[in-house]
Protein backbone atom coordinates (compact mmCIF):
# COMPACT_ATOMS: atom_id res chain seq x y z
CA UNK A 1 0.00 0.00 0.00
CA UNK A 2 1.11 3.53 -0.69
CA UNK A 3 0.36 5.93 2.11
CA UNK A 4 0.22 9.65 1.55
CA UNK A 5 -1.15 12.60 3.46
CA UNK A 6 -4.38 11.33 4.94
CA UNK A 7 -7.82 12.02 3.59
CA UNK A 8 -9.99 13.09 6.52
CA UNK A 9 -13.63 12.79 5.45
CA UNK A 10 -12.61 14.59 2.23
CA UNK A 11 -11.38 13.11 -1.07
CA UNK A 12 -7.66 13.79 -1.42
CA UNK A 13 -6.04 10.60 -2.62
CA UNK A 14 -6.64 6.96 -3.42
CA UNK A 15 -4.65 4.37 -1.54
CA UNK A 16 -2.89 1.80 -3.73
CA UNK A 17 -1.99 -1.56 -2.30
CA UNK A 18 1.15 -3.43 -3.28
CA UNK A 19 -0.75 -6.52 -2.20
CA UNK A 20 -3.74 -5.73 -4.40
CA UNK A 21 -1.57 -4.84 -7.40
CA UNK A 22 0.19 -8.18 -7.19
CA UNK A 23 -3.11 -10.07 -6.99
CA UNK A 24 -5.06 -8.16 -9.64
CA UNK A 25 -8.53 -6.80 -9.12
CA UNK A 26 -10.45 -9.99 -8.46
CA UNK A 27 -12.44 -10.09 -5.25
CA UNK A 28 -11.14 -13.56 -4.37
CA UNK A 29 -7.43 -13.76 -3.60
CA UNK A 30 -5.36 -16.95 -3.42
CA UNK A 31 -5.33 -18.55 0.02
CA UNK A 32 -9.06 -18.11 0.74
CA UNK A 33 -8.73 -14.33 1.15
CA UNK A 34 -11.55 -12.01 0.14
CA UNK A 35 -11.20 -8.38 -0.88
CA UNK A 36 -13.87 -5.72 -0.40
CA UNK A 37 -13.51 -2.13 -1.52
CA UNK A 38 -15.74 0.88 -1.94
CA UNK A 39 -16.27 4.50 -1.00
CA UNK A 40 -16.72 5.99 2.47
CA UNK A 41 -16.07 9.26 4.25
CA UNK A 42 -15.27 11.09 1.02
CA UNK A 43 -12.51 8.61 0.23
CA UNK A 44 -12.05 4.91 -0.48
CA UNK A 45 -11.75 1.80 1.64
CA UNK A 46 -10.01 -1.51 1.00
CA UNK A 47 -10.50 -4.53 3.24
CA UNK A 48 -8.88 -7.95 2.86
CA UNK A 49 -9.53 -10.92 5.12
CA UNK A 50 -9.07 -14.67 5.13
CA UNK A 51 -12.68 -15.79 5.02
CA UNK A 52 -15.09 -16.42 2.18
CA UNK A 53 -18.07 -14.89 3.98
CA UNK A 54 -19.09 -11.74 2.11
CA UNK A 55 -19.36 -9.05 4.78
CA UNK A 56 -19.92 -6.19 2.32
CA UNK A 57 -23.41 -5.33 3.56
CA UNK A 58 -22.38 -5.33 7.23
CA UNK A 59 -19.29 -3.25 6.56
CA UNK A 60 -21.20 -0.71 4.45
CA UNK A 61 -23.93 -0.49 7.08
CA UNK A 62 -21.38 0.13 9.83
CA UNK A 63 -19.61 2.85 7.82
CA UNK A 64 -22.93 4.51 6.99
CA UNK A 65 -24.00 4.50 10.64
CA UNK A 66 -20.56 5.79 11.63
CA UNK A 67 -20.96 8.80 9.33
CA UNK A 68 -24.39 9.47 10.80
CA UNK A 69 -22.70 9.98 14.14
CA UNK A 70 -19.36 11.61 13.34
CA UNK A 71 -19.24 13.18 9.88
CA UNK A 72 -19.11 16.98 9.90
CA UNK A 73 -19.94 16.88 6.18
CA UNK A 74 -23.35 15.29 6.80
CA UNK A 75 -25.69 18.06 7.93
CA UNK A 76 -27.97 15.47 9.57
CA UNK A 77 -25.27 13.66 11.54
CA UNK A 78 -25.27 13.71 15.32
CA UNK A 79 -22.12 15.83 15.49
CA UNK A 80 -23.62 18.33 13.01
CA UNK A 81 -26.76 18.63 15.11
CA UNK A 82 -24.61 19.47 18.12
CA UNK A 83 -22.50 21.93 16.11
CA UNK A 84 -25.53 23.68 14.65
CA UNK A 85 -27.31 24.02 17.99
CA UNK A 86 -27.06 26.90 20.42
CA UNK A 87 -26.61 26.21 24.14
CA UNK A 88 -28.06 22.72 24.38
CA UNK A 89 -27.62 19.28 25.93
CA UNK A 90 -27.92 16.02 23.99
CA UNK A 91 -28.42 12.51 25.25
CA UNK A 92 -25.59 10.13 24.35
CA UNK A 93 -27.75 7.05 24.67
CA UNK A 94 -27.46 5.06 21.43
CA UNK A 95 -24.51 7.22 20.37
CA UNK A 96 -21.71 4.98 21.60
CA UNK A 97 -19.36 5.75 18.71
CA UNK A 98 -19.68 9.49 19.24
CA UNK A 99 -19.19 9.19 22.99
CA UNK A 100 -16.15 6.92 22.64
CA UNK A 101 -14.60 9.18 20.01
CA UNK A 102 -15.18 12.23 22.20
CA UNK A 103 -13.40 10.62 25.14
CA UNK A 104 -10.52 9.49 22.90
CA UNK A 105 -10.17 13.03 21.56
CA UNK A 106 -10.46 14.55 25.01
CA UNK A 107 -7.65 12.29 26.23
CA UNK A 108 -5.28 13.39 23.47
CA UNK A 109 -6.31 17.02 23.98
CA UNK A 110 -4.96 16.83 27.53
CA UNK A 111 -2.08 14.49 26.66
CA UNK A 112 -0.70 16.94 24.06
CA UNK A 113 -1.56 20.05 26.10
CA UNK A 114 -4.00 21.27 23.48
CA UNK A 115 -1.99 20.60 20.32
CA UNK A 116 -4.57 17.98 19.41
CA UNK A 117 -7.93 19.69 19.71
CA UNK A 118 -11.39 18.25 18.91
CA UNK A 119 -12.98 21.71 19.16
CA UNK A 120 -10.84 23.10 16.32
CA UNK A 121 -13.76 23.44 13.88
CA UNK A 122 -14.07 27.28 14.15
CA UNK A 123 -10.37 27.67 13.34
CA UNK A 124 -10.48 25.33 10.34
CA UNK A 125 -13.56 27.16 9.12
CA UNK A 126 -11.91 30.56 9.58
CA UNK A 127 -8.96 29.55 7.41
CA UNK A 128 -11.38 28.43 4.69
CA UNK A 129 -10.54 24.74 4.58
CA UNK A 130 -14.20 23.71 4.70
CA UNK A 131 -15.29 26.12 1.98
CA UNK A 132 -12.05 26.34 -0.03
CA UNK A 133 -11.97 30.12 0.40
CA UNK A 134 -9.19 32.46 1.45
CA UNK A 135 -9.84 34.66 4.50
CA UNK A 136 -8.55 38.12 5.27
CA UNK A 137 -6.38 37.28 8.26
CA UNK A 138 -7.13 39.31 11.38
CA UNK A 139 -4.76 38.51 14.25
CA UNK A 140 -6.95 40.24 16.84
CA UNK A 141 -10.04 38.33 15.72
CA UNK A 142 -8.19 35.01 15.91
CA UNK A 143 -6.95 35.83 19.40
CA UNK A 144 -10.14 37.31 20.81
CA UNK A 145 -12.89 35.39 19.02
CA UNK A 146 -11.52 32.09 17.72
CA UNK A 147 -9.02 30.84 20.30
CA UNK A 148 -11.45 31.11 23.26
CA UNK A 149 -13.75 28.66 21.43
CA UNK A 150 -10.93 26.11 21.33
CA UNK A 151 -10.75 25.69 25.11
CA UNK A 152 -12.58 22.37 25.13
CA UNK A 153 -13.67 22.32 28.76
CA UNK A 154 -15.16 25.82 28.44
CA UNK A 155 -17.19 24.94 25.35
CA UNK A 156 -18.38 21.36 25.97
CA UNK A 157 -18.92 19.00 28.84
CA UNK A 158 -19.83 15.33 28.94
CA UNK A 159 -21.53 13.82 31.96
CA UNK A 160 -21.64 10.08 32.59
CA UNK A 161 -24.24 9.38 35.25
CA UNK A 162 -24.69 5.65 35.28
CA UNK A 163 -27.55 4.74 33.00
CA UNK A 164 -27.64 8.15 31.30
CA UNK A 165 -24.91 10.14 29.58
CA UNK A 166 -25.16 13.45 27.80
CA UNK A 167 -23.08 16.20 26.23
CA UNK A 168 -23.74 19.86 26.85
CA UNK A 169 -22.65 22.68 24.57
CA UNK A 170 -21.92 25.67 26.76
CA UNK A 171 -20.78 28.14 24.09
CA UNK A 172 -23.17 28.58 21.17
CA UNK A 173 -20.33 29.41 18.75
CA UNK A 174 -18.24 26.32 19.56
CA UNK A 175 -18.13 23.33 17.21
CA UNK A 176 -16.55 19.90 17.33
CA UNK A 177 -14.33 18.42 14.64
CA UNK A 178 -13.14 14.82 15.11
CA UNK A 179 -11.63 14.60 11.63
CA UNK A 180 -8.12 14.05 12.98
CA UNK A 181 -9.15 10.91 14.85
CA UNK A 182 -12.53 9.69 13.55
CA UNK A 183 -11.22 8.05 10.41
CA UNK A 184 -8.69 6.08 12.41
CA UNK A 185 -11.46 5.17 14.83
CA UNK A 186 -13.60 3.92 11.93
CA UNK A 187 -10.75 1.56 11.01
CA UNK A 188 -10.81 0.22 14.58
CA UNK A 189 -14.59 -0.20 14.40
CA UNK A 190 -14.38 -2.30 11.21
CA UNK A 191 -11.41 -4.25 12.59
CA UNK A 192 -13.40 -5.07 15.70
CA UNK A 193 -16.28 -6.16 13.48
CA UNK A 194 -14.00 -8.62 11.67
CA UNK A 195 -12.60 -9.93 14.94
CA UNK A 196 -16.15 -10.47 16.24
CA UNK A 197 -16.50 -12.85 13.27
CA UNK A 198 -13.41 -14.73 14.48
CA UNK A 199 -11.36 -13.58 11.48
CA UNK A 200 -7.69 -14.00 12.33
CA UNK A 201 -5.97 -12.42 9.32
CA UNK A 202 -7.09 -9.11 7.86
CA UNK A 203 -6.11 -5.69 6.62
CA UNK A 204 -8.47 -2.72 6.95
CA UNK A 205 -7.71 0.57 5.21
CA UNK A 206 -10.02 3.58 5.13
CA UNK A 207 -8.77 6.81 3.57
CA UNK A 208 -5.15 5.86 4.25
CA UNK A 209 -5.53 4.74 7.85
CA UNK A 210 -4.69 1.07 8.37
CA UNK A 211 -4.95 -1.74 10.87
CA UNK A 212 -3.84 -5.31 10.29
CA UNK A 213 -3.91 -8.63 12.05
CA UNK A 214 -2.09 -11.84 11.30
CA UNK A 215 -0.59 -12.50 7.88
CA UNK A 216 -1.35 -11.86 4.22
CA UNK A 217 -2.14 -14.57 1.66
CA UNK A 218 1.58 -15.35 1.24
CA UNK A 219 1.95 -16.09 4.94
CA UNK A 220 3.94 -12.88 5.44
CA UNK A 221 3.49 -9.75 7.51
CA UNK A 222 1.51 -7.04 5.79
CA UNK A 223 3.84 -4.66 3.91
CA UNK A 224 2.98 -0.95 3.69
CA UNK A 225 4.77 1.57 1.46
CA UNK A 226 5.04 5.17 2.69
CA UNK A 227 5.17 7.69 -0.15
CA UNK A 228 7.84 10.25 -0.83
CA UNK A 229 6.15 13.54 0.15
CA UNK A 230 6.39 15.46 -3.12
CA UNK A 231 4.21 18.58 -3.40
CA UNK A 232 1.02 18.04 -5.42
CA UNK A 233 2.25 14.66 -6.65
CA UNK A 234 -0.06 11.94 -7.93
CA UNK A 235 -0.44 8.75 -5.96
CA UNK A 236 2.64 6.59 -6.33
CA UNK A 237 4.25 9.00 -8.79
CA UNK A 238 7.56 9.10 -6.95
CA UNK A 239 7.55 5.69 -5.32
CA UNK A 240 8.22 4.83 -1.70
CA UNK A 241 10.26 6.57 0.94
CA UNK A 242 10.12 3.47 3.12
CA UNK A 243 8.36 0.11 3.29
CA UNK A 244 7.35 -1.14 6.72
CA UNK A 245 6.00 -4.45 8.03
CA UNK A 246 3.01 -4.35 10.35
CA UNK A 247 2.67 -7.07 12.96
CA UNK A 248 -0.85 -6.85 14.49
CA UNK A 249 -0.55 -3.07 14.35
CA UNK A 250 -2.14 0.06 12.96
CA UNK A 251 -0.56 2.87 10.97
CA UNK A 252 -1.61 6.43 10.15
CA UNK A 253 0.22 9.11 8.18
CA UNK A 254 -0.33 12.86 8.32
CA UNK A 255 1.30 15.26 5.88
CA UNK A 256 1.11 18.68 4.27
CA UNK A 257 2.26 18.01 0.73
CA UNK A 258 -1.19 17.59 -0.86
CA UNK A 259 -3.58 19.64 1.24
CA UNK A 260 -2.48 23.27 1.30
CA UNK A 261 -3.47 26.61 -0.19
CA UNK A 262 -1.84 29.93 -1.03
CA UNK A 263 -2.96 33.07 0.81
CA UNK A 264 -1.37 36.42 -0.04
CA UNK A 265 1.45 34.61 -1.80
CA UNK A 266 2.22 32.41 1.21
CA UNK A 267 1.74 28.66 1.38
CA UNK A 268 -0.74 27.73 4.10
CA UNK A 269 -0.83 24.20 5.49
CA UNK A 270 -4.08 22.49 6.47
CA UNK A 271 -2.32 21.50 9.71
CA UNK A 272 -3.40 24.27 12.05
CA UNK A 273 -1.96 24.95 15.49
CA UNK A 274 -4.92 25.38 17.88
CA UNK A 275 -2.67 27.17 20.40
CA UNK A 276 -1.61 29.97 18.04
CA UNK A 277 -4.53 30.00 15.62
CA UNK A 278 -2.15 29.82 12.67
CA UNK A 279 -0.88 27.03 10.41
CA UNK A 280 1.86 24.93 11.96
CA UNK A 281 5.17 26.38 10.82
CA UNK A 282 7.86 23.71 10.82
CA UNK A 283 9.88 21.59 8.41
CA UNK A 284 7.94 18.35 8.80
CA UNK A 285 6.57 16.96 5.54
CA UNK A 286 4.90 13.84 6.89
CA UNK A 287 4.66 11.78 10.05
CA UNK A 288 3.72 8.11 10.25
CA UNK A 289 2.80 6.49 13.55
CA UNK A 290 2.58 2.75 14.17
CA UNK A 291 0.77 1.48 17.24
CA UNK A 292 -2.00 -0.91 18.27
CA UNK A 293 -5.05 1.22 17.39
CA UNK A 294 -5.65 3.27 14.27
CA UNK A 295 -7.41 5.96 16.31
CA UNK A 296 -4.29 6.43 18.44
CA UNK A 297 -2.01 6.50 15.40
CA UNK A 298 -4.31 9.01 13.70
CA UNK A 299 -4.38 11.41 16.65
CA UNK A 300 -0.63 11.21 17.28
CA UNK A 301 0.32 11.72 13.63
CA UNK A 302 -1.70 14.95 13.59
CA UNK A 303 -0.27 16.05 16.93
CA UNK A 304 3.31 15.54 15.79
CA UNK A 305 2.69 17.53 12.61
CA UNK A 306 1.59 20.41 14.84
CA UNK A 307 4.53 19.99 17.25
CA UNK A 308 7.20 19.77 14.56
CA UNK A 309 10.24 17.51 14.58
CA UNK A 310 12.15 18.91 17.57
CA UNK A 311 9.19 19.12 19.95
CA UNK A 312 7.90 15.72 18.84
CA UNK A 313 11.25 14.11 19.65
CA UNK A 314 11.30 15.88 23.01
CA UNK A 315 7.78 14.57 23.70
CA UNK A 316 8.87 11.02 22.84
CA UNK A 317 11.95 11.32 25.05
CA UNK A 318 9.76 12.27 28.01
CA UNK A 319 7.85 9.01 27.80
CA UNK A 320 9.25 6.21 29.94
CA UNK A 321 8.20 3.59 27.39
CA UNK A 322 6.96 4.57 23.95
CA UNK A 323 4.18 2.22 22.92
CA UNK A 324 4.34 3.41 19.34
CA UNK A 325 6.81 3.85 16.51
CA UNK A 326 7.24 7.18 14.76
CA UNK A 327 8.70 7.84 11.33
CA UNK A 328 9.20 11.45 10.17
CA UNK A 329 10.17 12.89 6.81
CA UNK A 330 11.36 16.47 7.00
CA UNK A 331 12.95 19.17 4.85
CA UNK A 332 16.55 20.00 5.68
CA UNK A 333 17.84 22.78 3.41
CA UNK A 334 15.88 21.44 0.48
CA UNK A 335 16.79 17.79 1.04
CA UNK A 336 14.53 15.05 2.39
CA UNK A 337 15.73 13.66 5.69
CA UNK A 338 14.30 10.91 7.89
CA UNK A 339 14.00 10.36 11.61
CA UNK A 340 12.50 7.40 13.44
CA UNK A 341 12.55 5.89 16.91
CA UNK A 342 12.82 2.32 15.65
Amino acid sequence: MILGAKSIFLPSFIVIFLFIISCGNESTIPGNYLKINGFAQGSTFNIIYDDQRDLTSEINAALTDFDKELSTYDSQSFISKINNSKDSCFSLNNHEWFETCYHYAEFFYHETVGKFNPSIYPLVDYWGFYTNTNPSIDTNYIRDSILPLLVLEQSFSVTDSGEYSYICKTNKHAKLDFNAIAQGYSVDVISDLLESKNIQNYMVEIGGEIRVRGLNHKGELWKIGIERPIDSSHIGEYGFQRIVNLDNQALATSGNYRKFKTINGNRVSHTLNPLTGYPANNNLLSVSVITDKASTADALATSFMVMGKTKSIAYLNELETAQFQVYMIYDSLGEYKEWSNY
